[in-house]
């Protein structure tokens, strides 16, 4: 784990620490995945995770903060921090507008740094108890790291939300966010996530997710795509 890792951790701990300190509206969850295999091959996958929300008559606020590290054969497979935070402003029961910071760093993808701030505006095309799906879009500024090269640019932002309730202790949920260079869409960078989450107890469910992280136009010598498969436990607080 290098120190931009642990600095970004320390920070996220601090904000999380600031925002729940004297609110306890929000909803927050822990998670942790594990995925070893021992024998003719050795392997070791964690990832750990937070999320916290926060929804009012007039704003939401969603954050999520997710740390990935494996190993097989003694070499690093997965170091890997992805986190965002984001309020909206409702505007009318569907519409809102709203503004979002991410963050990644992944050492295996060449990614020293990401972070966009984008302004943005959605619509919620089903909300009712059970199921919610939006759209929203956006325009920002990124600034990165990736290859030994630093840039920074205006990028368009696209992304949605799923989620939608089998039953009282079943979800299932999806989410996408897409950002890239205004003047070079082809230099696009994706993140989905699809899942299953259902309780065990009041407090603790178990979690299946696929993760999907895509760039569009890599570090020369490696791969446009990332996938990975967690099954996990989380715990909600």
């Amino acid at each position: 784990m290098n120190k931009t890792t642990l600095l970004s951790i320390a920070a996220t701990t601090a904000l999380t620490s600031a925002l729940h300190a004297e609110d306890s509206n929000w909803k927050n969850s822990f998670d942790l995945g594990a995925t070893l295999t021992r024998g003719n091959s050795e392997s070791t996958l964690i990832t750990v995770g937070y999320a916290t929300t926060k929804k009012e008559a007039s704003d939401e606020y969603f954050g999520a903060f997710n740390y990935t590290y494996g190993e097989s054969a003694d070499a690093v497979t997965n170091d890997e921090v992805l986190g965002s935070f984001a309020w909206n402003r409702l505007v009318s029961d569907l519409t809102y507008a709203g503004v979002r910071t991410d963050l990644r760093i992944d050492e295996l993808a060449d990614i020293d740094y990401r972070v966009g701030v984008t302004g943005l505006v959605g619509h919620y095309f089903v909300k009712n108890d059970s199921t919610y799906f939006a759209l929203e879009t956006g325009i920002g500024f990124t600034t990165e790291q990736t290859g030994g090269e630093s840039d920074s640019y205006a990028n368009l932002y696209i992304g949605d939300r799923f989620e939608h309730k089998l039953n009282d202790k079943t979800r299932v949920y999806q989410t996408l966010t897409v950002t890239a260079p205004i003047d070079d869409l082809g230099d696009y960078s994706l993140v989905g996530e699809v899942g299953l989450e259902t309780a065990l107890t009041d407090a603790m469910s178990l979690k299946i997710y696929v993760q999907d992280k895509f760039e569009g136009e890599p570090p020369a010598g490696l791969n446009n795509n990332d996938i990975k498969v967690v099954t996990g436990v989380s715990y909600k607080f």
